[in-house]
């Protein structure tokens, strides 16, 4: 895969986790009590990854391809972090 897919990946990736964070935020008000201090706790991790991937992303913007092979483990990493904090926010409902 050359730096052009995975940076098509890498924003494919973050915008779908992001348009999953939005669509979880608006079943909020289906959880009550305790889990929604919980709820709100693994939301704000989950937009916390977003936005270190965009970092990390952007750090590589201006690297030749070479370095791009990086990407692709942080990719993945990330990747299964969004899975894994995806999979326990929907336990909560």
């Amino acid at each position: 895969m050359n730096k052009a897919e995975l940076k098509h990946k890498a924003k494919t990736t973050i915008d779908e986790a992001y348009s999953k964070i939005s669509e979880l935020e608006g079943k909020r008000d289906q959880i009550t009590g305790d889990l929604i201090s919980e709820f709100d706790e693994k939301i704000n991790l989950l937009k916390a990854k977003g936005e270190e991937l965009k970092m990390k992303i952007s750090s590589y913007e201006d690297e030749g391809e070479d370095k791009w092979d990086e990407v692709k483990d942080i990719l993945a990493d990330s990747m299964e972090s969004f899975k894994e904090g995806f999979a326990k926010l929907g336990k909560l409902f």
